[in-house]
């Protein structure tokens, strides 16, 4: 007779790889979120300096055409900076999808080991009392 639980942990190694993907996938996506936070920090910063750099020249004296290249690329920087805004919340969205995905995995994981578990303390309940019986239906030999 083949015991249910072996035939149950090939089910259950499926779900722990398929566990361990989802983890690893939804670090990756942590990492790429990041990477985003870390961008926009960068724009933000660069855009900072370079507002700097055009108050300074204001006030130094700029010609027109200059006036309107820093606005220009002021601006450019803006968009840039809601872009990025915009890539934070969707990688936001990503992280939370990918999370619940783990999570769920992750679930599914432990209630397949769980259902191992039981099936192989039954098993050896099982076993125990078979041997039991075997043990009292033996003759009594001096």
């Amino acid at each position: 007779m083949t015991k249910s639980s072996k035939k149950l942990q090939p089910v259950a190694n499926l779900a722990r790889l398929n566990e361990r993907s989802a983890a690893r996938l939804h670090g990756s996506v942590l990492n790429e979120l990041k990477k985003q936070e870390e961008r926009l920090d960068e724009l933000i910063s660069y855009r900072d300096q370079y507002q700097t750099s055009f108050n300074v020249a204001g006030k130094l004296g700029i010609s027109s055409i200059q006036l309107q290249d820093y606005r220009l690329f002021l601006l450019r920087l803006d968009d840039a900076i809601q872009q990025q805004q915009q890539a934070i919340i969707n990688g936001k969205k990503n992280s939370e999808m990918s999370r619940g995905e783990w999570l769920n995995k992750r679930n599914k994981s432990k209630m397949m080991n769980k259902v191992v578990e039981k099936r192989q303390v039954a098993e050896a309940a099982q076993l125990e009392k078979s041997e039991q019986r075997e043990l009292e239906d033996r003759p009594l030999t001096n």
